[in-house]
């Protein structure tokens, strides 16, 4: 259950209102799916093989969906944030001050 939380929260994108949160998260959760799918299905036959078992149970299934997903989902965040240049604004601080004490005009 908490895994679970934690894959909505990874993949939560926050908007203006609610439609705008509940469209991004669903956007971001949908981008991510296929892949996690995949490398559940591939790390799901690698357990298979390596335990000797004919299936792992669902809710093992589930745990390490959640998981692959949100490792997926946090890549991808860092993936949308640097390409909308943000930076953190400590860096952003020090970068201005330093510019400022160097005699620097800042626009």
């Amino acid at each position: 259950m908490v895994t679970v939380v934690v894959y909505v929260l990874f993949h939560l994108r926050l908007g203006t209102d609610l439609r705008s949160t509940c469209n991004g998260t669903l956007y971001q959760v949908m981008l991510t799916a296929p892949y996690a799918l995949g490398f559940t299905y591939i790390t799901a036959i690698v357990f298979k093989r390596l335990s000797g078992t004919a299936t792992l149970p669902w809710n093992r299934l589930v745990r390490i969906y959640c998981t692959i997903g949100i490792l997926f989902a946090f890549f991808f965040a860092l993936y949308e944030y640097a390409e909308r240049g943000q930076q953190p604004a400590e860096v952003l601080g020090r970068r201005l001050s330093a510019e400022q004490t160097a005699g620097r005009v800042v626009t």
